[in-house]
């Protein structure tokens, strides 16, 4: 069962190990090629999906995942990821500067435009990237900083961890984007 935040207790505790997990190996630094090449993979499902991008897909949930996001289209998951990345720009922002993130995270806040439009998702995923590639700039700041920033289902996390999180995040969609490109292409077989 769910817990009031939207993934059950025990996945959000588990997600949160394997944050700590990625972020050992994939630091900081590493962040922006990741990005940009998980981006180059939603591209290509998105323009392959072609007009059927904006379809909703029924899919099962994958762990760490609301169950809201199991009807999502290609466009919504790069709207959500655009939305997202927008926002820990912002917030590495502030903590490479030893200041407190100005964004308080409430998962509302993420949920996708239901009639979001490929081409502007992708888009604004492209511009949330490159603003995510400016505040990664100088990893070294984010290194020293000593400001904590709470998720509403990971609690209190360092500026380092911020720093991984976008591409850990987005993986987890990818994944759920891969579904949904599945799930179209075994729609038009039939």
């Amino acid at each position: 069962m769910p817990s009031q935040s939207g993934i059950p207790s025990i996945e959000r505790w588990v997600r949160r190990i394997l944050i700590g997990r990625w972020c050992r190996r994939h630091p900081p630094s590493q962040s922006v090629a990741i990005l940009r090449e998980q981006q180059h993979e939603l591209v290509s499902l998105v323009e392959t999906a072609g007009a059927e991008a904006i379809t909703r897909v029924q899919i099962r949930r994958l762990p760490g995942l609301e169950h809201s996001s199991t009807n999502y289209s290609l466009a919504m998951v790069v709207d959500h990821l655009a939305r997202v990345n927008r926002d820990l720009a912002t917030t590495l922002e502030s903590l490479a500067q030893n200041q407190p993130g100005t964004i308080t995270v409430v998962i509302a806040n993420y949920k996708p435009d239901p009639g979001a439009q490929p081409q502007q998702a992708m888009a604004d995923l492209d511009a949330s990237i490159a603003a995510l590639e400016q505040s990664l700039a100088d990893t070294g700041k984010l290194e020293r900083s000593t400001q904590m920033h709470a998720h509403p289902w990971f609690g209190d996390l360092p500026a380092t961890t911020w720093a991984c999180f976008a591409p850990f995040h987005q993986t987890i969609h990818l994944k759920q984007a891969r579904l949904i490109a599945s799930a179209l292409k075994s729609t038009a077989r039939s």
